[in-house]
């Protein structure tokens, strides 16, 4: 299917989403891919693994006007443009892949809402993430913390934060499309963050994207 949605027209600083129903072969042939690349994605044993990776760096290229984009990794797993002056940022989740592109570090994430989420709260809210949270649209909310966490999780960028402790949400109105506050806590970073976040339906499957806007 392609381009799921896009804000702004792809414009950097705002994610574009990709709903992933392509061929491997249809995705080979939308952008050209290195010997090199061929040969890392050769390495994955499972489809969806391989389609993910193409949609990223197609999405990438397209969003960035550059030609022959690599996406690499460093030792925390974080992903990076070589040889490009802009950050990125990616999450998928099922069929949905969606990256960020922007001038400055960055991090988004995407989530499927699914009950079950109810289950691990105590894991990563504060005890007061959990009294604002209340009883209504629950599973929502609760979706909607884990990604503004793991979009600074991302952000930070090494495995040294833990979700309950470090990443702290503020007070908030819940909707189907906002903005939202929130830090990092550590003693090697102390930042707050303006977040946007908006709810998806794909279909009859709610997902929640979340994603930086600016550091405040």
């Amino acid at each position: 299917m392609g381009l799921l949605k896009n804000i702004q027209g792809l414009q950097l600083e705002q994610p574009g989403i990709w709903i992933i129903t392509e061929t491997l072969d249809k995705l080979l042939k939308m952008k050209s891919f290195s010997k090199e690349d061929l040969g890392v994605l050769a390495a994955f044993s499972y489809e969806n693994r391989k389609k993910e990776w193409l949609v990223s760096r197609i999405l990438a290229e397209q969003m960035t006007g550059e030609k022959n984009i690599r996406i690499i990794y460093n030792e925390h797993n974080k992903p990076f443009l070589k040889g490009s002056a802009f950050h990125i940022s990616l999450s998928h989740s099922h069929q949905l892949l969606t990256i960020i592109i922007d001038k400055n570090e960055t991090g988004i994430d995407i989530e499927r809402v699914k009950p079950k989420v109810i289950l691990i709260k105590d894991k990563f809210m504060s005890g007061s993430e959990l009294k604002e949270a209340g009883t209504d649209n629950l599973s929502e909310k609760l979706t909607l913390y884990w990604c503004v966490k793991e979009s600074l999780y991302k952000y930070y960028g090494k495995k040294e934060l833990t979700f309950k402790e470090n990443l702290l949400v503020e007070p908030f109105a819940y909707s189907e499309t906002g903005k939202i506050f929130a830090r990092i806590h550590h003693p090697a970073m102390n930042k707050k963050f303006e977040l946007y976040y908006e709810s998806i339906k794909v279909d009859d499957q709610k997902y929640m994207l979340a994603y930086i806007v600016n550091e405040v």
